[in-house]
């Protein structure tokens, strides 16, 4: 065997290698990428999950401090509910939330609601208020359990 044809055997060899060395490392890397962006995941949706029950709890005390009315709320947090993965107990509560918002949902609001005259405003704020009435008792004692969740 010729020199040159040694020279080109052994460049052969160590490009082999070198290829699967690489190929070894870019699989390795790639794994270890994974692995690192799955806690990263779940650490976002556990963030957006206590967000969101952040934002529920609060709607909750908002409510039981009159600073909201029971329709109102019930919006909000029958919205927030549908991003939410609730334990047992606070599902029990927020089926009373989206109960109410259920029966309210045809009551216009902003623009339509201003857009109503007296008669319409003062008629269905009067619907409004029966079927808060009818809901009062389940609604508080709800939104006492979601402000005190954790």
């Amino acid at each position: 065997m010729s020199t040159l044809q040694l020279l080109f055997l052994t460049g052969g060899i160590i490009t082999t290698v070198l290829t699967i060395y690489a190929c070894l490392l870019a699989f390795k890397l790639k794994n270890t990428a994974k692995r690192r962006s799955q806690p990263l995941e779940n650490q976002t949706k556990s963030q957006s999950q206590l967000d969101v029950q952040q934002s529920i709890r609060v709607i909750a005390q908002a409510l039981l401090q009159n600073d909201l009315t029971a329709t109102e709320a019930a919006m909000r947090i029958g919205f927030l509910a549908q991003q939410f993965s609730p334990s047992e107990q606070q599902a029990k509560s927020l089926q009373a939330f989206q109960s109410l918002a259920m029966e309210t949902s045809h009551l216009p609001i902003l623009d339509a609601w201003k857009a109503l005259s007296s008669a319409d405003k003062n008629r269905l704020e009067k619907e409004r208020l029966s079927i808060e009435k009818k809901h009062s008792e389940t609604i508080y004692l709800a939104a006492r359990k979601l402000a005190k969740s954790s």
